[in-house]
């Protein structure tokens, strides 16, 4: 039983923050994903198109290192939404705790204000579905390595 409201983790202004930012990573994460995909998909049809199909695994590479950018943005956006707000005092240890949070790794302690706990777990929640979006994304990316290898071979048994 809450003998008083400083023990109640889900308080108004935690919720608020935590939405706002969570909606705002998203729209982030999925603009991200959008741009990058559609480059690399044009990038590599136009490589297949051109049957320079070695091309067609380094440029996934680089695609693939450009999408992990996306999540030290993300990191650094909730690091500095944090800092900004004030909820974590020192700009590194706010970076520190977001990154380590979005991560789930959770190194540390907790530097967050007495009953804004439920910062921490979108913090978490927003990596875990950021990191899924890209792993599908990296996965839908992968078919047209895929499609340049097949391709590659026929022809060669064509020439």
């Amino acid at each position: 039983m809450l003998t008083n409201s400083s023990d109640f983790v889900f308080n108004a202004d935690a919720l608020l923050f935590s939405g706002v930012m969570l909606f705002l990573i998203l729209v982030i994460h999925a603009t991200y994903m959008f741009f990058v995909t559609r480059g690399y998909e044009t990038i590599t049809d136009s490589l297949i198109e051109a049957k320079r199909y070695g091309w067609v695994p380094p440029v996934f590479y680089l695609t693939a290192f450009i999408l992990a950018l996306s999540h030290l943005l993300e990191i650094y956006l909730w690091g500095y939404a944090l800092y900004y707000f004030g909820l974590i005092a020192n700009e590194h240890q706010a970076m520190f705790f977001a990154g380590s949070t979005y991560t789930t790794l959770g190194v540390g302690i907790n530097p967050l204000p007495l009953n804004w706990d439920l910062v921490m777990v979108v913090i978490a929640l927003s990596g875990m579905i950021a990191f899924g979006w890209s792993i599908s994304v990296l996965l839908n990316m992968s078919q047209l390595v895929n499609t340049a290898r097949q391709k590659r071979n026929e022809h060669r048994k064509n020439s």
